[in-house]
């Protein structure tokens, strides 16, 4: 595994304090998708508010942490959201005394309403979200947060197409490509959960699209139980035998 990400994930096995884990991203990270999802739980940001009960990996993943580390997990994730809302929101989603941020954005950034003006090329988009995950980086580098930034699973063939209402300019393999380029620029963590994703898929022998729902998109139930086992081996972090 990524020895960066090692190092940061060890900082959690017998800590003497409690470790702060926080959870940034979009609908993905918030659980949209799975069987329960609702903006019932503490306030986040903007409106926003926590996925208490709906069933997602950051649940899970929130609950095994706790369960087993002296740490706490708080899931900020804004669905709808785009990573210039990150930018512009930090000081309301990350708190001073976080320790490790883990940050999957970047899905909404494939589109572009068709009120915006004037249009963007496929490279002037490309370039701006490059450019800001390299801002947001120095963000977190800044306030001396340790990040792991992840690059979100794939969406269907249908989903990347042009819809009613914006358009997609941009494709889930573009963002995974550009988080690599970052991170190899920046040298920082990254998690391609697009890549791992398809691979598990391809060694089961199943159409990724079987883990979505049906807008081709978010994951339903099985395919957060998937995203929550790839993360967790991703960390290094050994997941207990059930019973």
């Amino acid at each position: 595994m990524n020895t960066a990400i090692a190092k940061i994930m060890s900082k959690v096995v017998l800590s003497e304090r409690t470790v702060k884990i926080k959870l940034l991203g979009e609908s993905i990270t918030h659980g949209v998708g799975g069987t329960g999802f609702e903006q019932n739980g503490e306030p986040i940001a903007a409106g926003f508010a926590r996925n208490k009960d709906g069933y997602c990996w950051a649940k899970m993943f929130k609950e095994y942490m706790e369960s087993q580390f002296n740490c706490t997990v708080t899931n900020n994730a804004c669905t709808g959201t785009k990573i210039e809302f990150i930018i512009d929101h930090f000081n309301e989603l990350v708190d001073k005394d976080d320790d490790i941020i883990i940050c999957t954005i970047g899905t909404n950034n494939r589109s572009q309403y068709f009120t915006d003006a004037p249009k963007r090329t496929r490279r002037e988009q490309m370039e701006m979200l490059y450019n800001n995950i390299i801002k947001l980086h120095g963000m977190f580098k800044d306030s001396a947060k340790d990040v792991i930034f992840v690059a979100n699973i794939p969406a269907s063939a249908k989903n990347e197409k042009d819809l009613a209402d914006f358009w997609r300019i941009i494709h889930m393999n573009d963002v995974n490509d550009l988080y690599m380029k970052a991170s190899a620029v920046c040298n920082f963590p990254f998690i391609s959960m697009y890549s791992l994703f398809l691979e598990y898929c391809d060694v089961k022998g199943i159409n990724f699209e079987s883990l979505l729902c049906d807008d081709g998109l978010h994951p339903n139930d099985e395919g957060y139980d998937v995203m929550f086992t790839l993360i967790m081996r991703a960390l290094g972090i050994g997941r207990k035998v059930a019973d």
